[in-house]
């Protein structure tokens, strides 16, 4: 299903394209050409879409309600809602800021990894490449930061 839906994302934009590139053809011929190829897009887009629907249909025969559980919700107002359960049962709803959330975040992820590790599973070969950080020094701060790739040192100053 997700290579169906793939595909048809795939012929949309392949259509969109030929067709923002006819109205900038330099002549009559080249328009006819773009529109007739994304006309031909269009009508793959058609036929794969109504194929989509239908496994859809077939996975969930007697329709799909939304999920009134939301876990997390980020808020206009820049924090973040975390819909959990206690021990005991009761709902919960925790208030966090946005630093606060990506904390969270990256801790539980931190977990997940350590977890997965801890079981044998390893994540290294997906993950990218990263650098390694400055050694500490004696004292027990780090050493200078590392500039960039590229960089020829640290950015100017702001007046």
């Amino acid at each position: 299903m997700i290579g169906l839906a793939n595909r048809v994302s795939a012929h949309f934009a392949a259509a969109e394209v030929a067709r923002a590139m006819a109205e900038h053809s330099t002549s009559e011929a080249e328009h006819a050409h773009l529109i007739a190829r994304a006309e031909q897009w269009e009508a793959l887009v058609n036929e794969q879409w109504n194929a989509l629907c239908s496994a859809i249909w077939a996975t969930a025969p007697g329709g799909a309600t939304v999920e009134r559980f939301l876990p997390v919700r980020p808020l206009t107002n820049g924090h973040v809602e975390l819909h959990t359960y206690s021990t005991e049962g009761r709902r919960l709803v925790v208030l966090l800021t946005g630093a606060q959330a990506l904390a969270v975040g990256a801790h539980l992820t931190a977990y997940g990894a350590l977890s997965l590790d801890r079981s044998g599973q390893k994540l290294d070969p997906g993950l990218p490449h990263v650098k390694a950080a400055p050694p500490f020094d004696a004292d027990g701060t780090a050493g200078a930061p590392a500039a960039p790739d590229g960089a020829d040192g640290p950015p100017p100053a702001h007046p």
